[in-house]
């Protein structure tokens, strides 16, 4: 399974009144790193939806190790596989640079929908692509 990273800066308006990272900001930080494997591999979401394939999240699992605060600087590490004959999980994990400390890790299950209807991703051959 080969990662895919990219480099965030945290943002002052993304803090909470404690001056940390607000739980509910991870949850943007892992979606746009998703996008960006995902792009990175040649699947393009607005291409996909004008075609009826949507790509949705059925579940999300965070467990949060440390906080960031203002202007850490932190990678997303991404890594995906095919689970059962319809889901794809993408392994996530949130690493500020500055100490290399783990700050979160998830595992974020999606599925592929065409014209209403659960779809293998494997019988889509830009997902089947990147996931061998």
């Amino acid at each position: 399974m080969q990662k895919f990273s990219i480099e965030l800066d945290v943002r002052d308006y993304e803090l909470d009144v404690q001056g940390i990272v607000n739980n509910s900001v991870y949850q943007n930080y892992l979606e746009h790193a998703r996008h960006e494997f995902l792009h990175h591999h040649g699947i393009d979401f607005v291409e996909f939806a004008q075609n009826n394939i949507l790509l949705v999240v059925k579940s999300i699992e965070m467990n949060f190790k440390n906080s960031l605060v203002s202007r850490d600087k932190f990678k997303i590490e991404v890594s995906a596989e095919k689970e059962g004959n319809l889901k794809v999980v993408f392994h996530q994990d949130i690493i500020r640079l500055s100490d290399n400390k783990a700050i979160l890790s998830a595992k974020v299950t999606g599925v592929a929908i065409k014209n209403g209807r659960p779809v293998a991703p494997d019988t889509i051959p830009q997902i089947e692509g990147f996931l061998s």
